[in-house]
């Protein structure tokens, strides 16, 4: 496997680099070969195991880790270089085998999209890879998707099961090659094949026909890296056949396109969206549109759009007409990512046959205020470490919408593939235990501390509770909007700060349902205080007025009013058994309500106020659609802010509460000025962004008289307009490792650890 030259062996001072980061799985030690060659130099570099590269070389170690830095690969991340001096026997410099221990820092790197030789070489007539749709290098291909165990090497994966042939070999064993030990090399002649179930082609012919099944408007599921999507052009008449299909009436779809010019004719692409869309994660990422794209989009201002990823995706391309495709999940509402065979019925299932061992949703980004925002953390981030210094061995099982779970351990935490709503039967049973177990047992976990949300009633939760008893470990539920709050000060560094966090709901620890909070935290001590809140609404039904954003606008409405003569003109957009009268006696009866200052519920009433959205039909519809709608003005409203005395000091378990005064943010006299503004004519974007507008100046008033870096998270942080309207009053971090939404909330319950850690 090295470059063994039969030299006379000589002791002498050596100069040994121990170098950490993103380096294993990224052609990092080929690359330092052909350094320290071109520099004349005697040593070896290999691979140890804990996810570090050792170097040792005779001379020169200054210039050497320069160059390192300035010329490492692409992919390489080097945190950092530690140096020490040592006496070694060696000729030539060479790569040796690996050593040493393995364990979380032997973790592969994430799933890399395919490199530029690469898509240079699928489409080189003569090549042996010729449009050869598993084609990828020591830059680029499956990583997590297929690892089965560590440490990351090609048996412990589910190429293991493809033999190289001898022209691999030779690549895998050559340290001039860009193929030198790359764990998923392969081609055609011993690699996996596409298959197009059922019509029997296989191979570039199976591929060639899904392409014209494709451009004749026929819908085809096809297997990539991370499970299946669902393909079909960008035409209203299909799309519209593939909604009833997949049962999402209104959710978006995203858009795969041919290159980044081909988004442009779909989509507004900034320098940051650029960047974002050509990078090795290739993510979906969030586009203002530049055409309407009704049914792929409805009533959104924004598309998702991403580039192809992978050889088949491009080799698909190739073969095609269209200049773009619809590609979606290939999975009902709330269900996991299909990585056997798809439950759906389509024209034709284009499949391969390499195993998938981990499913992994496409990443979604979004460029807010200037700012990269992760809004779902998957392909092209996982597994990749986060460093929160925490010596403990935890996991924490996250959220229950949204969800993914995290571990830590020496020091560093791991967050797992997005998994979803754990609510549903089948992404909970099939999805996330198997992941909680596959994570505990890929990362030889043995966790001290199990961690969860509050909510005693989450599928979650109540895992949560099996998982301590197994493991005889300590059991912390965490507050949900703590949480937010603490996976910021995780990324930040930060154990002090004040943090507005905004959703749609999460479980209170005074009775009622939290999510326009603005919350005191302090880490070292293990304790955070509530100092402000958003008024609180009557939500008729619970969870039924999640779902029907008009019973949300009743409630502030008559809360202001005290009747319901302003919403005279909705009453043809109830449901068939609803009336105002019976809203109006559920209101004051106080029967099956429940009590929320949740900014999602804000963003619900908006929606059914400007006649955008009567029905959520999917997580954040009503929230999206206002964004889409709103349109800026002048601010004429300024904050109503009452001290309210009530449950004001939390410790992190939530077991020790006190009473003390909470600002408290009034809006209901504000929502009946703006309807009737909007009923005397005035334009009904300009009173969309007035209502959000309102929102951030009165959480800016209560945040500016603190003294502490301010925080913002929560699944509203994603709101355009929330966020550039905040950050004109007020500098505040916001997440940009993991996603402010509940999908990162499992870092943020790993960070509650961080009091336990100082009262060691």
């Amino acid at each position: 496997m090295g470059n063994c030259n039969k030299t006379l062996l000589q002791s002498i001072a050596v100069f040994r680099l121990i170098v950490t980061g993103r380096v294993q799985g990224v052609g990092f030690r080929p690359f330092v070969f052909r350094l320290a060659r071109s520099m004349d130099l005697k040593g070896y570099v290999k691979n140890v195991g804990d996810g570090t590269v050792e170097i040792v070389i005779d001379r020169n170690p200054d210039e050497f880790a320069e160059r390192l830095k300035e010329e490492k690969p692409e992919k390489a991340y080097i945190e950092k270089i530690v140096f020490d001096k040592a006496d070694g026997n060696f000729g030539d410099f060479t790569i040796i085998e690996s050593g040493g221990r393995t364990g979380l820092f032997s973790l592969p790197p994430p799933d890399f999209a395919i490199c530029d030789k690469c898509s240079q070489e699928i489409f080189e007539k003569g090549n042996r890879r010729y449009l050869y749709p598993f084609t990828t290098c020591t830059d680029c291909g499956q990583r997590f998707s297929v690892s089965i165990k560590l440490p990351f090497d090609r048996e412990n994966t589910t190429l293991g099961y493809f033999p190289l042939c001898e022209n691999c070999i030779q690549e895998y064993t050559n340290p001039d090659d860009r193929r030198y030990f790359a764990q998923s090399i392969t081609c055609p002649v011993c690699g996996p094949h596409y298959r197009l179930h059922p019509h029997g082609k296989h191979g570039i012919d199976a591929i060639r026909s899904a392409a014209r099944m494709l451009d004749r408007g026929k819908i085809v599921a096809v297997k990539g890296i991370g499970g299946f999507h669902i393909a079909c052009l960008v035409d209203d008449e299909v799309v519209s056949r593939l909604r009833e299909m997949l049962r999402r009436p209104q959710q978006p779809f995203a858009v795969m396109v041919r290159d980044v010019q081909s988004a442009e004719k779909y989509a507004c692409v900034g320098s940051l969206e650029r960047e974002e869309l050509e990078s090795f994660v290739r993510p979906i990422v969030v586009l203002k549109k530049k055409k309407e794209l009704f049914q792929v989009a409805p009533h959104l201002d924004t598309v998702g759009i991403m580039l192809p990823y992978t050889a088949f995706h491009k080799i698909l391309f190739y073969f095609l007409e269209a200049d773009a495709l619809v590609m979606t999940s290939a999975n009902l509402p709330g269900e996991p990512m299909a990585i056997e065979w798809p439950e759906i019925k389509c024209d034709a299932v284009l499949h391969h046959n390499l195993r998938i061992q981990n499913r992994v949703d496409d990443s979604v980004i979004k460029i807010v205020n200037g700012r990269r925002m992760v809004i779902r953390r998957s392909r092209g981030f996982v597994p990749a470490p986060i460093n929160i210094d925490l010596e403990y061995e935890a996991i924490a099982l996250g959220a229950e919408l949204y969800n993914s779970i995290a571990l830590v351990k020496n020091g560093k935490a791991v967050l797992s593939q997005y998994i979803g709503n754990t609510s549903n039967f089948k992404t909970f049973s099939e999805f996330f235990k198997k992941a909680v177990e596959f994570w505990i047992r890929y990362l030889d976990a043995k966790p001290e501390i199990v961690l969860c949300d509050a909510h005693p009633l989450y599928n979650t939760s109540r895992y949560a509770k099996e998982l301590s008893e197994r493991f005889e470990a300590d059991l912390i539920r965490v507050q949900h909007h703590l949480a937010h709050a603490l996976s910021v000060m995780a990324e930040k560094k930060i154990d002090r700060a004040i943090a507005i966090t905004v959703d749609g709901a999460g479980y209170g620890l005074d009775g009622t349902v939290w999510g326009g909070e603005v919350l005191l935290v302090d880490a070292r001590e293990g304790i955070f205080e509530r100092v402000g809140r958003i008024e609180r609404v009557k939500l008729l039904g619970g969870d039924l007025a999640t779902s029907y954003p008009l019973r949300v606008l009743f409630s502030i409405i008559y809360s202001a009013e005290n009747d319901w003569e302003l919403l005279r003109p909705y009453e043809k957009y109830l449901r068939h058994g609803e009336s105002f009268e019976l809203m109006e006696r559920q209101f004051k009866r106080d029967v099956n309500v429940a009590l929320a200052s949740s900014t999602g519920r804000y963003m619900d009433a908006i929606s059914a106020m400007l006649e955008i959205c009567f029905e959520r039909t999917y997580e954040g519809e009503p929230a999206m659609k206002v964004e889409g709608a709103a349109r800026k003005g002048s601010q004429i409203y300024e904050p109503e802010i009452e001290t309210g005395h009530e449950l004001r000091t939390f410790s992190f378990n939530g077991l020790e509460a006190k009473k003390g005064d909470v600002m408290v943010v009034h809006y209901s006299s504000i929502f009946s000025d703006s309807l009737k503004r909007l009923n005397s004519g005035e334009d009904r974007g300009v009173i969309a962004w007035r209502l959000v507008d309102y929102l951030t100046s009165s959480f800016a008033e209560i945040v500016k008289d603190y003294d502490l870096p301010v925080l913002l998270s929560g699944g509203v942080a994603f709101n355009t307009h929330f966020s550039e309207s905040l950050s004109r009053r007020v500098q505040f971090y916001t997440n940009e490792l993991v996603p402010a939404g509940d999908n990162g909330i499992s870092l943020g319950q790993l960070y509650s650890l961080k009091h336990l850690e100082v009262q060691q």
